[in-house]
């Protein structure tokens, strides 16, 4: 007569669910690992793109300043103690003859164009208004400008220009830089009007 040994016993019950549990967790560390690391590679390019974003405005803007009529750039840096950054400014005349101040403001980058008496080439006078330009926030994808510093690179007409962005929500940070050449900027006279101040 033969026995029928269908069932499974306690202890066959007990080995499967402790190698299922065994399992899960192993699965769960693994899950867990590559999502941590997919968001920060996702974090590091929407850095990247964000801060080379920024980058290409600001040198583009600073490369084309205009020269003419003893128009020169003046680049404005202030310390903060805290933390031993500088903070900076630069004030210029853009490609089209227009004063524009390059900052920070509330973490977005902006253009602020000073409302000044304009004259065309056929001596009309006329008055310029007030503006600012920035990118739209979306443009920032959840980051933030926390610190800009412009200085001189060499005594020519070579800029050095650093960006520092961070993530609100993650609070992920990327720092990147870039030199830029002023081309309008050719002679003696003209480096002599590029100029740092620090406050």
């Amino acid at each position: 007569m033969k026995k029928d040994n269908r069932g499974i016993t306690l202890t066959e019950m007990i080995v499967t669910f402790a190698l299922v549990a065994i399992f899960m967790a192993a699965a769960v560390s693994v899950i867990t690992s590559a999502v941590v690391t997919h968001s920060e590679l996702t974090a590091s390019m929407y850095a990247q793109s964000v801060g080379e974003m920024l980058l290409d405005k600001v040198t583009g803007e600073l490369a084309g300043a205009n020269a003419e009529k003893g128009h020169g750039i003046v680049i404005s840096s202030r310390q903060q103690k805290e933390e031993e950054l500088i903070e900076s400014s630069a004030e210029f005349y853009d490609r089209e003859g227009r004063k524009t101040t390059c900052t920070i403001n509330d973490g977005l980058l902006t253009f602020h164009y000073p409302q000044e008496v304009v004259t065309d080439r056929e001596g009309r006078t006329s008055i310029g208004e007030e503006e600012d330009w920035a990118l739209e926030e979306k443009a920032y994808m959840g980051f933030r400008v926390t610190r800009m510093q412009i200085r001189r690179a060499n005594e020519e007409n070579i800029l050095e220009i650093t960006i520092q962005i961070k993530n609100l929500k993650t609070g992920y940070e990327y720092t990147t830089s870039r030199c830029t050449k002023c081309y309008n900027f050719n002679s003696q006279s003209d480096f002599n009007r590029i100029r740092e101040n620090t406050v």
